[in-house]
């Protein structure tokens, strides 16, 4: 039997929000999450009502932000940066390399400040609030110095030395020429809210009369040198401070802590694990337990206990820590089972975790398909890549497992013609089997709505300027959303009802939706017409893993774009019974959206939906704060 392991991913989101001092067992939501992470409002680039960025007072530290660094960052962002830390393989998203020089010379230290400051829950980067704001100004320090190499800020020095302290001043804090309207480099807020390609452009391209243009002068690799070497005169140490192994500063070790040890720490807790089995037949003594413990959304340790005859396991005298996150998982006929996450609040009362045991079957006539969405996208004039997506409940009350002979799993059936098979997590021969007109996948679908999902993609020849294609569907399929770019292709199936076009993040996409596929059935569409190539937003790397994930975050908004205009074209096309239609919406709704993951990815894609325009403010504020409510009470429900 294929061993299932415990996936951490649909709880990270969690994890992040209890970084901020909340509660999963009671906290309010009115600031937690706002519209996109990262959005800029044209009129206050560096502010929202809810966060003001404190410039810093003194040159940010890069030898004290390294040890920050160490601790809070390099498990997800890597020693070096380049995004390639032991936790990064267990997130769903590539974690930004911030050591890649194409990547910091187009960053601004606000707004990497602002991230570190406020998270960005999509993306898995949690706020650090437990940081004080010289430390992150620090931290970011650092972070931009691992773009560069001694050598790199040497050669700028040398150059701005030669051609640029005359006005500038030798250390940036403005010279005694004429140029008296020269930018300061020492000017903290002024330089907070400039990139390294800002530098690069003016040093290029000159600006105004006092300032010349050194393209011609200089190399490119010199100015973004010189480039490079302003950067950190806003920084300690005036620029000398290059990559953290290549410095000669050494940062302030933070003191090796034990987090096993109470003697650190005045006070203790217990965290209680309790086994529920669904059936008689399973065992409640004997099992072995595993406490994971989280600070800031990082591993902290982990602790592992067997339950007793009543089915609990009880973790005396954990270190207590304001917002440490605690979950659970038992191990049971090669299967993991996971609790909810559960929050240190007070320490004299203990954090009780639940882990339900299952009875497992092979049998997957009750799975069904909520969604199914299928994006398509022309390589060329002659091949399509076809991406599948697909969102299943298990609405019995046992764990659906592969036999244990090997011979199957969930099917998946791919069309004639399919080459090139990826998916976004294993691979054929580990978790995937091939069987006859397609593949199996092996992994433990637990009960639950919506509580499994697949992310696949093939290439699919397009003969003479046409494809007539057909999928056979092996579970019955609630709703079925297609999309297809709209680039001069003619689509037509007697299945799917046309939703028109949809414009999503500068691409056009022809939308079409159905619904009710049996199983045994077939989706069919035919796709025909020269398409016009671009350099779109689903194919456009040749990286297997860029493209899976990038058609995860596509695939976020596309789908919030299909689900609304799904439910506003019925409640067109049958307004006497709107009210029913939007009480049966609100029920397929509240089914669908019910795990708490997929709620946060509808207020994601709201507020991508809103951010394009795609929806009136009124509409996108009430149907946001639903979704908020929805989240909380979930969280509420799992504490």
């Amino acid at each position: 039997m294929t061993r299932t392991p415990l996936s951490f991913a649909p709880l990270i989101i969690l994890l992040a929000l209890t970084s901020l001092g909340l509660s999963a067992c009671s906290f309010s939501l009115a600031e937690d999450i706002t519209p996109p992470p990262g959005y800029v409002q044209p009129t206050a680039p560096l502010a929202t009502e809810a966060f003001k960025i404190v410039f810093p007072s003194v040159p940010p530290d890069p030898a004290q932000g390294k040890a920050i660094y160490a601790e809070k960052c390099t498990p997800c962002h890597g020693e070096t940066g380049m995004g390639d830390g032991e936790n990064a393989a267990q997130l769903s998203v590539p974690v930004p390399a911030l050591g890649d020089p194409a990547v910091a010379r187009q960053a601004t230290p606000a707004e990497w400040f602002t991230i570190v400051t406020q998270g960005n829950l999509e993306r898995f980067m949690p706020p650090f609030a437990s940081l004080t704001d010289r430390q992150r100004w620090d931290v970011v320090a650092y972070a931009f110095s691992l773009s560069t190499t001694t050598d790199q800020i040497q050669q700028g020095r040398e150059i701005y030395l030669a051609e640029c302290a005359r006005c500038h001043g030798e250390t940036g804090q403005g010279g005694s020429s004429a140029a008296q309207t020269a930018l300061k480099f020492t000017d903290q807020e002024a330089m907070a809210q400039r990139s390294a390609n800002d530098f690069f452009e003016v040093i290029s391209n000159g600006m105004g009369a006092a300032m010349p243009a050194y393209a011609q002068q200089f190399s490119e690799e010199q100015r973004w040198a010189l480039a490079d070497y302003v950067r950190s005169l806003s920084f300690a140490l005036q620029g000398e401070m290059a990559q953290g192994e290549n410095t000669a500063v050494a940062p302030q070790e933070t003191p090796a802590t034990d987090p096993l040890s109470t003697s650190q720490s005045p006070e203790a807790g217990e965290v209680i694990v309790q086994i529920k089995p669904n059936a008689s037949s399973l065992p409640l003594e004997g099992l072995p337990v595993t406490l994971y413990v989280f600070d800031n959304m990082q591993l902290t340790y982990t602790t592992t206990l067997l339950s007793q005859a009543d089915g609990t396991a009880a973790f005396k005298d954990q270190p207590y820590a304001p917002g440490r996150a605690f979950l659970a998982g038992v191990e049971y006929a090669s299967i993991l089972y996971g609790s909810d996450v559960g929050v240190a609040e007070d320490p004299a009362q203990p954090v009780r975790l639940t882990v339900n045991l299952y009875e497992t079957t092979t049998d997957i006539t009750a799975l069904k398909v909520d969604r199914m969405h299928l994006f398509f996208d022309f390589i060329s004039e002659d091949q399509l890549q076809v991406v599948e997506l697909f969102i299943i409940s298990n609405l019995t009350d046992k764990a659906v497992v592969a036999p244990e002979d090997g011979t199957g799993g969930v099917p998946f059936s791919l069309p004639e013609g399919a080459t090139d098979l990826e998916f976004q997590e294993g691979a054929l021969g580990e978790r995937y089997i091939e069987i006859p007109g397609g593949f199996a996948d092996t992994t433990t679908i637990q009960p639950g709505v919506s509580q499994y999902q697949v992310l696949f993609a093939y290439k699919l020849p397009y003969t003479k300027r046409k494809l007539s294609f057909s999928l056979p569907m092996n579970l019955p399929v609630a709703e079925a959303m297609v999309f297809l770019p709209d680039n001069g292709i003619k689509v037509k199936s007697s299945l799917l009802q046309d939703m028109g076009t949809r414009e999503v993040q500068g691409t056009s996409f022809l939308m079409f939706s159905g619904g009710n596929l049996a199983k045994g059935s077939a989706l069919t569409l035919d796709i025909s017409g020269r398409p016009r190539l671009s350099n779109n937003l689903i194919t456009a790397s040749d990286n297997r893993t860029e493209l899976l994930i990038g058609l995860g975050a596509l695939g976020v908004t596309l789908v919030a774009a299909g689900i609304w205009m799904y439910r506003r074209n019925r409640a067109d096309s049958d307004e006497d019974d709107e009210e029913d239609a939007e009480l049966e919406g609100e029920t397929a709704e509240s089914e669908a959206l019910e795990d708490r993951e997929t709620l946060m990815d509808a207020i994601i894609a709201l507020d991508d939906l809103y951010q394009a325009g795609e929806l009136p403010e009124e509409a996108y504020l009430q149907r946001r704060a639903e979704l908020k409510e929805k989240l909380q009470r979930q969280l509420n429900q799992g504490s």
